[in-house]
């Protein structure tokens, strides 16, 4: 019973939607995820509300998150998924540090997330960006989105950085030569460890070490983060890998 009052439903909203008419790819969509979730899959991205870089792009990454929630709700199953960036020959695509395809899975039985974020390196000042986001287990979802990545000539600098190593600890100075307030992600190799207090924090390790962090600093300012070195070995700035990351708005 419970099935046919289900399959009457999608229907009425068919018609309903064809009447008033709404495009076939919206309805396509809409049948989608209301079948889904009439299964318990809750397989989302916060795509439209955290990329807004349309008609506005300063070079950095492209972040949002893959998502096992609809408000209280998740899926039982753990979800496999799978994202493809397609983008113009010339330009690179690289999914969380990798290739243009990236292949993960979200825990089941909790509200769970996965942070994404793509690096796009072009020397063009419009870039066309196809992302598509499917899961693949236990249940097949498409999530298709295009951005036009516009770039803001009006940006002008550069960034730098390097590393001090004192009797009792390493300082790591970051320079911002642009003309406007930047954000940079931090990441490091080795024993050293950074002071909480100065950074935000995104990644730790087992131990409950930060391994990556994230820093704002002002138009050509400059900001230094101390590190302490629980290990014997020497470290120079070519144990850190530092990008330019999206201000928080």
């Amino acid at each position: 019973m419970k099935k046919k009052i289900i399959i009457i439903s999608i229907l009425v909203v068919v018609l309903l939607l064809l009447v008033t008419g709404t495009r076939a790819l919206y309805t396509s969509n809409f049948i989608q995820d209301y079948y889904l979730n009439s299964k318990g899959f809750y397989f989302d991205t916060d795509y439209d509300k955290k990329v807004t870089v349309d008609n506005f792009w300063d070079g950095s990454q492209i972040e949002f998150k893959v998502l096992n929630s609809n408000k209280d709700k998740y899926t039982e199953d753990d979800i496999s998924y799978e994202i493809k960036c397609i983008v113009p020959k010339g330009v690179t695509c690289k999914i969380n540090d990798g290739e243009n395809l990236y292949k993960s899975t979200l825990k089941g039985g909790k509200l769970s997330e996965e942070k994404i974020y793509f690096d796009i390196d072009s020397l063009d000042k419009d870039v066309e960006v196809n992302i598509t986001i499917k899961s693949t287990s236990p249940y097949k979802k498409t999530i298709k989105k295009e951005v036009l990545l516009h770039k803001d000539e009006d940006q002008v600098g550069s960034f730098n950085y390097e590393l001090v190593n004192y009797d009792n600890y390493s300082l790591l100075t970051i320079s911002n030569y642009y003309n406007t307030d930047k954000c940079f992600d931090v990441k490091w190799k080795g024993d050293l460890k950074v002071s909480v207090d100065e950074v935000k924090v995104l990644a730790t390790d087992t131990n409950g070490y930060v391994t990556e962090f994230t820093k704002e600093i002002k138009k050509n300012d400059t900001e230094s983060i101390k590190f302490y070195n629980e290990g014997t070995e020497v470290y120079d700035k070519g144990a850190f890998e530092i990008k330019e990351c999206r201000l928080e708005s």
